[in-house]
């Protein structure tokens, strides 16, 4: 018979206070009784408490993992199309997204989703685009762009049987002093679970000063 750890602590801790206001007065056998009986229903109350944080702790751990996104077994992922590796596209370079200006007002990043024999699958996920200017001595981050699995969804392009993931960035933090810029993304595999990053060095026309 399994019993409510709470509800058995409350009872013992009501029957410890009648014990221990039974036991004042004059010492004598019975009080030296209560005292002993007092004495090992503390020792209970004690062990109950340990068990009640113990099944408090598990069952934080067990709401933590609520919303985790399920994974199919690896033999049964090993039977599927999934995502081994990702590659920048060859149309990756810089953008130049205002014809009325001179230079690359942004960047072109597409990305390939590859399997496990390099061949272009569409797959399900976020990806997260850090672009750096590397011969700056600080501040080299350029800019920081996320896009979630909706707009990953519509990134999702066939242009010239190039089968990819197109983003068009513009400048973010601020335009890139030098023509080389090093641009870094991670993709993150919805139904693996798995993160996939690629670097490449890509090369900008600057703005005209």
């Amino acid at each position: 018979m399994m019993h409510n750890p709470p509800r058995l602590l409350a009872a013992l801790t009501c029957c410890v206070a009648g014990i221990a206001a039974i036991g004042c007065g004059t010492p004598n056998k019975a009080n030296i009784e209560l005292r002993k009986q007092n004495q090992q229903l503390q020792a209970e109350i004690k062990t109950l408490k340990k068990q009640v944080e113990g099944d408090q702790t598990v069952i934080e751990g067990l709401r933590d993992r609520v919303g985790t996104v399920p994974t199919l077994p690896t033999t049964r992922l090993a039977q599927l199309f999934t995502t081994h590796s990702i590659r920048f596209g060859y149309l990756t370079g810089g953008a130049d997204l205002d014809p009325n200006k001179s230079g690359d007002e942004g960047l072109a990043i597409y990305v390939v989703t590859a399997d496990e024999s390099g061949g272009k699958i569409k797959a399900a996920g976020t990806f997260d685009i850090d672009a750096f200017d590397l011969a700056e001595p600080k501040d080299r981050l350029i800019g920081h762009w996320h896009f979630d699995l909706e707009q990953s969804r519509q990134a999702w392009t066939n242009v010239l049987l190039e089968y990819d993931y197109a983003f068009l960035i513009p400048w973010q933090n601020k335009v890139p002093k030098h023509p080389d810029v090093t641009v870094k993304v991670t993709f993150f595999d919805e139904l693996t679970q798995t993160t996939f990053t690629a670097q490449k060095v890509i090369h900008v026309n600057l703005p005209a000063h």
